[in-house]
C-alpha cells in the first residue's frame, strides 16, 4: 500500500518499498481524503462543544486526544493499515490535516520517531477501549506517563496490561506518584528481556509471577 504525504507544497507517496501502483495511488487519495474531511469535522465539533478553543486551549486533553484517536482508528482499521510495514507514513500523514488550533508549527521531533508518534499514541490510547475505561487510568498526565515509558510501548501486550493494572490500582485510589513509581518498577522488571521474543503464553506466566510489582523501599518516601 501507500500514504499520500504533503511536503513544502507537494504531494508524494510513500511506501515502504519504494514501488506505488496506480491502484495503491487510488487508495492513498481515499485515505488522504477522507483523513482531511474526518480531522477537519472533528476540529469543529470540539470547538463546538467548547472542548478546543481557537487559541488551542483543551479544556479536557485526554477527552480531546480520545476522539482524535477514536476517528484515526476508524481509518486505520477501514484500511487496513495497523500492522503494515507502511503505518509509519499513515501517522506522519495526520500532521498534514491537523489545523494550527490543534497543532502549532511544525510536527514534533518526537513524533518523526513513528512509535512515538502523538497521533499513534491518541489511537493506541483509544484502541478497544470505551472513554469511561480511558478516563478509570487517570487524567492525561498520567497517560503522557505510560507513553514515556519505552519498554512499555515497545510491546502492545505489556501495554495493554500495564493500563490495566493502573485502572484496578486507581480503584484503590492510587495517586499520580504511586503510578509513576509502579511504572518505573515494570520497566525495570522488563529491562534485559526483550518481550517482542516472548509467546503470549511465555509474556503471561512472566507477568503471572507478580501481578502488581512492589515499589522498591528506597523509592517509597522521595
Amino acid at each position: 500500500m501507500a500514504i499520500k504525504l504533503k511536503k513544502n507544497g507537494e504531494f508524494t507517496y510513500a511506501s515502504y518499498t519504494g514501488l506505488v501502483s496506480n491502484l495503491e495511488r487510488e487508495i492513498a487519495d481515499k485515505i488522504y481524503e477522507e483523513l482531511k474531511e474526518s480531522i477537519s469535522s472533528l476540529e469543529n465539533n470540539l470547538l463546538k462543544r467548547k472542548l478546543l478553543t481557537q487559541k488551542g486551549r483543551k479544556r479536557d486533553a485526554l477527552r480531546v486526544w480520545f476522539e482524535f484517536g477514536n476517528v484515526l482508528n476508524r481509518i486505520a482499521e477501514k484500511y487496513n493499515i495497523i500492522g503494515t510495514q507502511d503505518e509509519e507514513f499513515f501517522w506522519r500523514s495526520i500532521y498534514n490535516h491537523i489545523s494550527s488550533i490543534v497543532q502549532k508549527g511544525p510536527m514534533p521531533k518526537r513524533s518523526e520517531n513513528w512509535k512515538q508518534n502523538h497521533f499513534r499514541l491518541c489511537a493506541l490510547m483509544a484502541r478497544k477501549r470505551s472513554w469511561e475505561k480511558v478516563k478509570d487510568v487517570g487524567n492525561w498526565s498520567i497517560w503522557r506517563d505510560i507513553f514515556d515509558n519505552k519498554k512499555i510501548l515497545n510491546d502492545e501486550r505489556l501495554f495493554n496490561w500495564t493500563v490495566n493494572q493502573i485502572r484496578k490500582l486507581r480503584k484503590k485510589r492510587w495517586g499520580h506518584k504511586k503510578i509513576r513509581l509502579f511504572l518505573y518498577t515494570i520497566s525495570q522488571r522488563f529491562k534485559n528481556i526483550e518481550t517482542g521474543l516472548l509467546t503470549h503464553n511465555e509474556l503471561k506466566v512472566k507477568l503471572r509471577d507478580r501481578k502488581i510489582p512492589k515499589i522498591p523501599k528506597k523509592l517509597k518516601n522521595k
